[in-house]
């Protein structure tokens, strides 16, 4: 009864058997529901099923396959193009330029998505052009906004030592907020993982799981298109779960940060 009244209590912690616990009960209930929801085009989750089944012994796996391919090259572009818009920053020289990337957030890629064909002409670079532009408009905010928070006494303290400003840019800024910076791009590697069925729609030159999904919606078969995204979104949540593995691996540091903070 007081475990139960846990569940219950606001900022309460509870542990990691409990939380599985709880998410498959949940899970389970939400099939549950799903299956007795009366709708004419929501397919039920065992059509769901047999329609993933029919993709697997398709080219659904290769498609699948050529769209992570599509993302991971993607967020490896990211990664150094922001990094290097967000250190350039520190210079109040090209601080402008990292304040003009990080407004591009605001801009909608219907009619954009124009210029780029101009400027790339299609195909493959396109689609990574596109999911580049959409993560490093909001990595650099991110970025920049963990660098402006670094603290006068961190600076202070590496002053102290008889650093240079260069090599405070590198000991401070750079290696020393790197977690942070993978961790953004942890974050905004989800924001590829949603717009990669976009891209993937607007060139289907290679195919993809987006080029498969948005065919297949134009057929009305809503149990594929539902078998589609329920993978879309456990391979995204795997990526994800593999994304903080990695950080745990390179920086075993945050989380002991992380723990003394809580």
């Amino acid at each position: 009864m007081e475990n139960l009244k846990v569940l219950f209590s606001p900022n309460k912690s509870i542990n990691r058997t409990t939380l599985v616990a709880l998410c498959c009960i949940q899970a389970t209930a939400a099939l549950f529901i799903w299956s007795f929801m009366a709708s004419p085009v929501i397919p039920k989750p065992l059509g769901v099923l047999h329609a993933w089944i029919s993709l697997i012994h398709g080219d659904f796996m290769t498609e699948l396959m050529t769209s992570s391919i599509l993302a991971i090259e993607a967020v490896f572009l990211t990664f150094f193009i922001s990094l290097a818009i967000s250190y350039a920053a520190v210079l109040p020289f090209f601080r402008p330029v990292g304040e003009f990337v990080s407004k591009l957030r605001f801009l909608s890629l219907v009619g954009l998505s124009f210029v780029f064909i101009l400027m790339v002409n299609g195909g493959h670079s396109l689609k990574v052009s596109l999911l580049v532009f959409c993560m490093v408009v909001f990595f650099v905010t991110s970025m920049m906004n963990e660098i402006s928070s670094i603290t006068r006494n961190e600076f202070n303290h590496a002053r102290t030592l008889g650093m240079s400003e260069w090599r405070i840019v590198w000991e401070v800024v750079i290696l020393g907020r790197l977690d942070k910076a993978f961790e953004i791009l942890r974050q905004n590697f989800a924001i590829a993982w949603m717009m990669l069925t976009m891209v993937e729609g607007i060139s289907r030159a290679e195919g993809g799981v987006g080029a498969m999904l948005l065919n297949q919606n134009k057929h009305f078969q809503m149990d594929a298109v539902f078998a589609i995204q329920a993978t879309i979104f456990i391979v995204g949540i795997s990526m994800d779960y593999m994304f903080g593995v990695l950080k745990n691996f390179f920086f075993p540091y945050a989380a002991l940060t992380s723990a003394e903070v809580k």
